[in-house]
């Protein structure tokens, strides 16, 4: 079973670090914490990358006015040393630091120069190389929510989320283009040309559900030797996915663009059935590469069936506009793709698709969570083996393979070529 206890909070994270950050994020040399709670915000196994701790901090201010703060502070773990290994190759910390401190302020204020008031993350109070640490608003406190992972997104969910997504890959690309080389740099995506450490993972699932098809009626042996075969190719089939191409156009992505990595806010007056609003949190993977990357993920791992075989189109035209919009109003000096521009991209690169159909969405939609764990799901043991087997025994997996292996299989993707 999986342990429940929760991280401690971290023993540097007193009233004497937290002053000065907050003087300085408040602009008062005068502010005085006058009480700090600290509370842990994720139990162990919650997050196999990250500890999470909210502060609440009651201070009184130079004009002597009382405020009372609510903040999380992301910081690393490293109490497993399989993750620890393969994580570090990733730089997830640096990666994220550098983002909340640097980069998606600018990505806010481009957004803010043409009198775009929409806010698509929660605002940075502190970034700590020291310590591996982030701190950020609490939207939890400004009654923001995570959907539900397992129901998949409805329509207003996924439009929300589009539009936050085609906004940041906007501004991304006029902010590299106005600051030549900041974003070109962030390259270690979950699929990278510098490492492959979750290799492990993507081809284990990979044979799990040539298994399973080997066992269905819809499918059978077919697909199970398809798919065997192209276990050894996928993670260089996936990195040409992600690769730049010449007349793409290129943005920094989210990198893991998915259900529990959005929040949504539902209007207070319309009990809880109108949503509100939408914010994108953890940016451990961001990378430059091609938009479809995100698309893609996000497609095939948060959004129900129905949506994924029949509104894919719509979305992308929907996504499309406000891309192309944002990006005329910004002034953008690139070429801005077109609707028919941006299709054949998406289709280029749709083994994108494959991978995070087959192998991502069986992990994130997971309903038996005893096993969950890192070290278990990225091994190579029995213990791996019968994890991986075990994601396909949900219904929504299941009917996903179903569906799309054949629809996959007809565009070539599941060949194995040069």
């Amino acid at each position: 079973m999986k342990d429940t206890t929760f991280h401690p909070a971290p023993l540097w994270l007193t009233t004497d670090y937290l002053e000065p950050i907050l003087r300085k994020y408040k602009q008062d040399e005068g502010l005085t914490i006058t009480q700090l709670d600290i509370k842990p915000a994720t139990a162990k196994g919650d997050n196999y990358a990250s500890v999470m701790t909210r502060i609440g901090i009651d201070f009184l201010l130079s004009n002597k006015e009382v405020e009372h703060g609510s903040y999380i502070v992301k910081t690393s773990h490293e109490g497993d040393p399989v993750t620890s290994s393969i994580m570090s190759k990733y730089d997830i910390y640096k990666t994220e630091m550098l983002m909340y401190e640097r980069i998606l302020p600018k990505l806010m204020e481009l957004l803010r120069e043409i009198g775009d008031k929409d806010k698509l993350f929660a605002a940075t109070i502190h970034v700590d190389y020291e310590h591996s640490a982030i701190i950020f608003e609490d939207l939890a406190v400004l009654q923001f929510v995570t959907p539900d992972r397992l129901a998949g997104m409805n329509e207003v969910q996924t439009k929300l989320t589009l539009k936050k997504l085609a906004k940041m890959h906007a501004t991304a690309a006029v902010l590299n283009e106005r600051m030549p080389g900041i974003l070109n740099k962030l390259q270690r995506g979950i699929i990278n040309r510098i490492t492959s450490g979750f290799s492990p993972f993507f081809e284990g699932v990979v044979e799990a559900c040539a298994d399973f098809a080997g066992k269905c009626a819809a499918l059978g042996p077919y697909y199970k030797d398809k798919l065997l075969r192209l276990k050894p190719h996928i993670m260089e089939y996936a990195a040409r996915s992600i690769d730049p191409k010449d007349g793409h156009f290129l943005t920094l992505t989210h990198g893991d663009a998915w259900t529990n990595n959005v929040m949504l806010r539902y209007d207070p007056t319309k009990q809880g059935k109108v949503i509100k609003d939408i914010m994108l949190i953890d940016f451990q993977f961001s990378a430059w590469t091609s938009p479809a990357a995100d698309l893609h993920y996000f497609f095939h791992t948060s959004l129900p069936l129905e949506f994924k075989l029949h509104r894919e189109d719509e979305f992308v035209q929907y996504y499309h506009g406000i891309l192309a919009e944002t990006l005329r109003q910004l002034n953008f000096g690139g070429h801005i793709p077109t609707l028919h521009e941006l299709c054949v991209q998406l289709e280029s690169r749709r083994f994108y698709a494959v991978l995070s159909s087959l192998t991502c969405q069986a992990l994130l939609i997971n309903d038996k969570t005893d096993e969950a764990e890192f070290n278990v799901f990225m091994g190579e043991g029995e213990r791996t083996r019968n994890f991986h087997n075990l994601l396909y025994t949900n219904k929504r997996t299941q009917d996903s393979a179903i569906a799309f292996l054949p629809f996959f299989d007809r565009r070539g993707l599941l060949d194995v070529t040069d």
